[in-house]
């Protein structure tokens, strides 16, 4: 029956080409979307993870966190230094890391930081969040760690020297004080594997902070980690009446921002569930009108003697190979342009699109396949019910 089946479907080339392009479009598009959504919701998360608050200069939340957790846009300003010492003797904060912009080389951005920021751990079940590849942490003046991207971009490898330059234009002044790199970091999946870091001092320097008082000496943005969620009320509380500084939760940013914009969870729950139903209907419509399309020759079988239970047995299989080889290729051909998605998003964009194959998205071919069966093979049905010569 299923060489029968295979003969039957290559006889007719042609029909069966489409029938098999219209299946694969069907399968691919839901997949596709939910692949992308998902992918992008999963980066965005994943970029945000690192970064439960954030406490800089009075201005937009969203230049803040777009500035700090995303590498995109500019710098609001400066804070004193004095707040991260303010925040340690809190006695609600577990950590507190300094970062501080401003500089970048070939358009990858610098960040001033402290050594310790490469033992945090967001997860502790986790390695650290900044991992070495190779090399070593900067010890050092003039030493950078690089990550992994800005690697692969720029060819830069332990051991290279490069000058920075000044904002966040890669064309500009070009500082005169020469960075040596000591590491090169694993990826991160995110914006910061195209960071370039350095020590707070070499960034004090390069801005001619080197003669200030150490207590007036500035930083861009601190990097806190909480106790826990009362304490990070409680710190919020308080910022809330700074004049100055401002206190911002990333994540309840970007929330707030896809409210925004109307981009929510359940609008590409909506959409997904109606490609997925839109996507059903053309298989029912595609695969009945398929059937219909060949009442002729169904009852010329039975009318040369083949049985009702041969006659659907026939179709069963005619129809499975066709729609499970159609959804299997529609899927695999949404998963490459997922892949081919991510890489264009990567590459201008602020965030690193996850592109694990979401379990969901396997379920459109067994879909596709019973459904698609069921509907070819009530012409079958009609042929058994009715008198055969009409079809002759």
């Amino acid at each position: 029956m299923i060489r029968l089946a295979f003969l039957s479907l290559v006889r007719r080339p042609l029909r069966q080409f489409l029938l098999f392009l219209l299946i694969v479009l069907t399968a691919a598009v839901p997949v596709f979307i939910l692949q992308v959504t998902g992918g992008l919701y999963e980066g965005i998360n994943r970029a945000v993870s690192p970064f439960p608050i954030l406490v800089g200069d009075k201005g937009s939340a969203y230049q803040l966190v777009l500035n700090t957790v995303f590498l995109r846009d500019r710098p609001l300003g400066n804070i004193k230094w004095s707040e991260k010492e303010k925040l340690e003797a809190s006695g609600k904060v577990q950590a507190v890391y300094p970062l501080g912009f401003g500089d970048n080389y070939r358009g990858f951005r610098i960040a001033g930081t402290d050594p310790s920021l490469f033992t945090y751990r967001p997860n502790k079940k986790e390695a650290p969040w900044l991992s070495l590849s190779e090399g070593k942490i900067f010890a050092a003046d003039g030493e950078a760690v690089i990550g992994s991207e800005t690697a692969r971009l720029t060819g830069l490898k332990v051991g290279d020297t490069f000058k920075s330059i000044h904002g966040t234009a890669s064309k500009g002044h070009e500082h005169k004080h020469p960075f040596k790199v000591t590491g090169i970091l694993k990826s991160t999946g995110g914006p910061y594997d195209t960071a370039i870091f350095i020590s707070m001092e070499d960034v004090w320097e390069a801005h001619g902070g080197e003669a200030v008082d150490p207590s007036d000496r500035q930083v861009t943005t601190l990097l806190v980690v909480p106790k826990g969620y009362k304490e990070a009320m409680q710190l919020l509380s308080e910022y809330q009446r700074n004049k100055d500084v401002q206190m911002v939760f990333p994540s309840q940013s970007v929330i707030s921002l896809y409210a925004m914009v109307g981009q929510t969870k359940n609008f590409w729950k909506i959409l997904i569930s109606s490609m997925l139903g839109i996507s059903l209907l053309i298989t029912l419509l595609v695969m009945y009108w398929s059937g219909l399309g060949r009442m002729k020759e169904l009852a010329l079988l039975e009318a040369l003697g083949a049985g009702k239970g041969d006659i659907r047995k026939l179709l069963l299989a005619e129809e499975g190979m066709l729609l499970f080889a159609g959804s299997c290729i529609g899927w695999l051909c949404a998963y490459g342009a997922t892949l081919a998605a991510a890489r264009a998003v990567s590459g201008g964009a602020a965030i690193t699109m996850v592109t694990t194959p979401d379990w969901r998205g396997f379920l459109i071919i067994p879909i596709i396949t019973i459904i698609g069966m069921i509907a070819g093979l009530v012409p079958a049905v009609m042929v058994g019910k009715k008198d055969v010569s009409e079809y002759l």
